[in-house]
């Protein structure tokens, strides 16, 4: 240890010698007298002066005799009357030297306290108990324990005072549990067990190590409970996040009449905080007034923090200009009451005064300061204040530190995060754990796993909160085997029955769409709470299975289990399908409105996007211009709603409108917008968004860099999205989908082959997109029997589940090769029921192969699942046209008239000079019409020059010949294209989009056109792109 023996190293304190001969102080006036003499009183102040204090005599004085050194409250003066006992020869009584022992450990001065010990000649129990507690009180604890031993080797009695002086030891180590259990066992040998300080600290104990049970069941022994004890236990249940028990504690102390302290006060209004429960905040503070604690300087601090909670700055600030005396706390908590409550500004004009009233800044100040500063917005207060770190010499402190990690963290500055925690000197777990939500929430979840790893390599700790972010960062579908690795290792950390770790695997189970696992873990837990329920309700819900979510939800009701808004939001975005909206989310606006949450701004922008997503944009628009302040959630909502229904043009409209009205945008709000222009394969739309991306700082956000390599994909520019993507060894799946997708769209079908063969060589998994992306590449391509390995590997090789978009794309790929009876089979065999989009896909095939008898079967399926369908009446009708069967096209015809069903009419677009121009069939009320027809008779006139002979076939009316081919030509894509090749330079390529498929005749006609104008025409439709050139497209004529 290390003073034991620091006497026979030389270390010696002259002041404090005390000779072997002492005698007895003579009087107060010849220590009063001594003092002056030596100058340690001023020399101007009389005898009487030194005696007196307002009249009376001086206290520290007068009780010299009777209470030694125990009531001095400044250390010069107790320095004054050592060093006059020494001057004078005054022998110190063992109770003196005990006295005078405690005054030098309560000011630091532990040499001087163990000298004093050491030179005794006579000791007390009290002696050695004041000693020990000295080590505790500068920390060194194991000396404690080393005395200790010494002191019951001599014979001395166990006291309740020692036993509790070496809990608190204990209890502030946060590593001698174990020296604690050995005490435990010490106060049962010795019957101290009830004693009411030895029970108080270990029960300060238990609580302080989390063992909230344990402490309890001795609190309930206790025959006798002070406010130490109560507040001990309130201590320790509030610092482990149970403020409710706290609260039922206080209720149950003022039942029994115990009054309370400042700490205890202290303590429930921190509970009462926390819980944001602003009634029981009232009360309480009713009881503080009562009691005469509202102007104790700790409890007005806690006031003002609980008021900052509640989001009553006001009465935060009332009760901080009311004080008569503030102390750093106070200006602190202040602060953090500005900041709580999003008022940046207020906190630094706070803190400007903090200054002015020359209050000392500490680690909390700036640690407040800094937690104004976690957006964008405010990075650039951040910074300066980070700099102010660095000037004031405080960037070793660690708990800053950590605090500067989580503003970057929550700014998105991930190399400014690395670079601070590579350079901090110490590191602790809330570092380690910052790190690792920090990479979270950038979506870098590789990087995320990577410092974990790291850690369980290094030896470090980790908590709850480790793994609830690195489970987080499992979200992503290609990590599902660390999602497991990390449940295992849960496991064996002991750490499966928490609270928060449930929660996280739930939520992680439910992303990775394993809700049998999820619900596993959730009937498992033996403790939940809102989050557990909220968080299966929406793993259904991103399953798309909204009559599970409304099993959870109505057994969450029935179990009186509350609900808040995230509960309903995650309801109403269960239902993303129209049919969904008269069977469920009708109803749950209804129960909205009965329970009051209509009025929450969450729920109803969930609201929008509900509606959107069940094609009522007139429902989304009236609740959207319900808002008073529509904030960026709520514009972010409607846009995207907008590009859901394929209203692209009035979704970038209103992202247009959002941007004029300087709503703060985010990378929501681009993203939905970048939806929308791939919607519209507007490429100028999309490259100025690209462009915003930049300006805004949001070009490197996952969710952005997504939507935008879509868009590129989308509008058919496979260059820029080959330019864009990160290296292979770097790419995540979904940018590896994205390729896939935009070259099958772009007819490159060797080379979608060729990325999802380098994708899996790299070591990813495909999931379900990919092989919806691969198969219809496959279909395209006319790739028949490759198609149909791939889709038989997709569960054999590679565990992707059949999902009715594969089964769309076999119908498809057998369909468009001709293979009817082997589609029909196929349908019969699928291991989940056909839906309409499996009908109209072999209805589609059955109209280009003249199937009229599996036509008829499955415009029956289509009619009868939504008998206003307009796409089964027509290709129906056209399946008959194309059999010559007229008479069945009139009848169908007349039934789509009596069922008042409207066709969708068909029609093309092209972009010039800043400006869409559209064309319907047969359209002649464009301002060039003139113009546009005479430019199509030349191009007849011209192509059949060159060879080009209508296919009448594909003009799908009961007429003549020359009817037919006149009808051809005033196909929209036709006018289109003629407006194009008289508005646009020679030789300059043109971009045309139709909104339905394109017919045989026109590709035909756009082949030789290319040729002979020498021009680059790219045509998209629907289902992918046709890129012509020197007469030739890049589908090769299988589409």
């Amino acid at each position: 240890m290390q003073l034991l023996d620091m006497h026979r190293l030389g270390v010696k304190i002259n002041q404090f010698i005390c000779g072997a001969h002492l005698r007895a102080c003579i009087s107060l006036k010849s220590i009063a007298r001594g003092m002056q003499t030596q100058g340690f009183i001023d020399k101007g102040r009389s005898q009487s002066d030194l005696f007196r204090c307002e009249g009376s005599i001086n206290p520290i004085v007068s009780s010299f005799l009777q209470k030694g050194f125990s009531d001095i409250t400044n250390e010069n003066v107790g320095k004054s009357l050592h060093a006059f006992c020494i001057k004078n020869f005054c022998r110190l009584s063992v109770f003196h030297t005990n006295t005078l022992m405690n005054m030098y450990s309560k000011y630091g001065k532990l040499e001087a306290a163990w000298y004093l010990f050491d030179e005794m000649p006579q000791r007390n129990e009290a002696t050695w108990n004041t000693m020990i507690s000295a080590f505790v009180r500068v920390s060194l604890y194991q000396d404690a324990f080393e005395l200790f031993a010494q002191m019951r080797a001599q014979g001395f009695e166990t006291s309740g005072f020692v036993i509790a002086s070496l809990l608190t030891g204990c209890t502030s180590s946060r590593v001698m549990l174990h020296q604690g259990f050995q005490l435990h066992g010490l106060i049962l040998k010795n019957g101290l067990l009830y004693n009411v300080y030895a029970g108080t600290a270990l029960l300060n104990l238990y609580s302080a190590y989390g063992f909230q049970s344990s402490a309890h069941r001795l609190f309930e022994k206790m025959p006798e409970k002070n406010v130490v004890s109560w507040t001990s236990l309130m201590v320790g249940y509030s610092d482990d996040g149970y403020p409710m028990e706290v609260i039922k504690l206080y209720q149950q102390m003022r039942c029994e009449d115990v009054d309370c302290n400042q700490n205890t006060f202290t303590t429930v209004i921190t509970s009462c905080g926390s819980l944001e429960d602003e009634s029981l905040c009232l009360q309480v503070l009713g009881d503080v007034v009562k009691c005469g604690f509202v102007y104790d300087l700790s409890v007005a601090n806690s006031l003002i923090s609980m008021f900052g909670n509640l989001g009553r700055v006001q009465e935060a600030c009332y009760i901080f200009n009311q004080m008569s005396m503030r102390d750093t706390i106070s200006w602190n908590t202040m602060i953090s009451a500005y900041a709580r409550n999003l008022s940046y500004v207020n906190s630094f004009y706070c803190f400007n005064l903090m200054r002015r009233a020359h209050e000392d800044l500490d680690a909390i100040t700036l640690s407040a300061l800094l937690s104004a500063c976690g957006s964008m917005d405010n990075l650039v207060w951040g910074s300066a204040v980070h700099g102010l770190v660095y000037k004031l010499g405080l960037d070793s402190n660690l708990c800053l530190c950590n605090t500067l990690l989580g503003m970057y963290s929550e700014t998105g500055k991930s190399k400014e995060m690395v670079r601070l925690f590579d350079e901090m000197p110490k590191k602790d777990l809330i570092s380690w754990n910052s790190l690792i939500a920090g990479f979270v929430q950038e979506g870098e979840y590789l990087d995320a796993l990577t410092v974990l790893v790291r850690m369980l390599r290094r030896q470090k700790s980790v908590n709850h909160v480790t793994f609830a972010s690195a489970l987080t960062a499992c979200s992503d579908p290609e990590l599902l085997g660390e999602a497991e690795i990390l449940h295992a290792l849960v496991f064996t950390s002991g750490l499966h029955d928490n609270l928060i770790v449930g929660n996280a695997l739930v939520t992680v189970y439910g992303k990775q769409k394993m809700m049998s696992k999820a619900e596993e873990i959730f009937e498992r837990m033996r403790e939940k709470d809102l989050v557990t329920w909220n968080t299966l309700i929406g793993g259904y819900a991103g399953c798309e299975e909204p009559n599970l979510a409304i099993k959870v939800f109505n057994l969450m009701r029935k179990q009186d289990e509350p609900i808040n808004y995230i509960t309903l939001v995650h309801m109403l975005s269960s239902c993303v399908a129209p049919n969904y909206l008269f069977s469920h989310g009708m109803a749950l606006h209804s129960h909205v409105i009965n329970t009051g949450f209509d009025s929450d701004d969450y729920v109803k922008n969930s609201l929008i996007t509900m509606y959107g997503k069940c094609n009522d944009l007139d429902s989304s628009m009236r609740i959207f211009d319900g808002f008073v302040n529509k904030a960026c959630v709520s514009w972010n909502a409607i846009v995207a709603a907008y590009a859901h229904h394929g209203h692209g043009e009035e979704a970038l409209k209103r992202f247009s409108e959002m941007n004029k009205t300087g709503i703060h945008l985010d990378q929501f709000s681009f993203s939905a917008a970048l939806t929308a222009a791939a919607n519209l394969s507007s490429l100028e739309e999309g490259q100025q968004l690209h462009g915003s991306t930049v300006k805004f700082g949001f070009d490197s956000n996952q969710y952005v860099t997504t939507a935008m390599l879509d868009m590129y994909g989308k509008c058919g520019e496979i260059n820029d999205v080959m330019k864009m993507l990160p290296e292979p060894k770097t790419r995540p799946r979904v940018l590896w989908n994205i390729l896939i997708s935009a070259l099958a769209r772009q007819g490159s079908f060797r080379e979608a082959k060729e990325a999802f063969h380098e994708m899996v060589t790299m070591g990813l998994k495909p999931d379900h997109v990919t092989f919806v992306s691969l198969l219809s590449a496959c279909s395209h391509g006319g790739l028949v029997d490759e198609g149909l390995t791939y889709y038989s590997s997709m569960t054999t090789k590679f565990g992707v589940p059949v999902g009715i978009e594969h089964c769309v794309c076999i119908i498809d790929l057998l369909g468009r090769s001709g293979r009817l009876s082997e589609a029909e089979s196929f349908i019969k065999k699928m291991p989940i029921p056909p839906n309409d989009f499996v009908w109209r896909s072999l209805l589609a095939a059955c109209r280009v192969h003249g199937n009229s008898r599996l036509g008829k079967q499955a415009a029956e399926h289509l009619l009868e699942s939504n008998p206003s369908d307009d796409s089964a009446y027509v290709l129906y009708s056209n399946v008959c046209a194309s059999s010559g069967k007229w008479e069945a096209v009139r009848n169908v015809r007349e039934e789509m008239e009596s069922s008042n069903v409207k066709k969708k009419p068909a029609c093309s677009w092209i972009k010039t000079k800043r400006k869409v121009s559209s064309f319907a069939i047969g359209d002649k009320s464009h301002p060039q019409s003139g113009a546009i027809h005479a430019k199509l008779d030349e191009i007849k006139k011209t192509i059949k020059e060159a060879g080009y002979v209508a296919d009448t076939s594909f003009a799908l009316q009961d007429i003549d010949e020359e009817q037919k081919e006149d009808h051809l030509w005033k196909h929209s894509e036709r006018l289109a294209l003629a407006f194009g090749l008289i508005n646009t330079p020679e030789g300059s390529g043109l971009q045309i989009s139709k909104n339905l498929r394109v017919c045989g005749d026109c590709h035909s006609v756009f082949k030789f056109i290319s040729k002979i104008a020498r021009r680059k025409i790219v045509l998209r439709d629907p289902f992918r792109f046709h890129h012509f050139s020197d007469g030739k497209c890049s589908c090769g004529d299988y589409w």
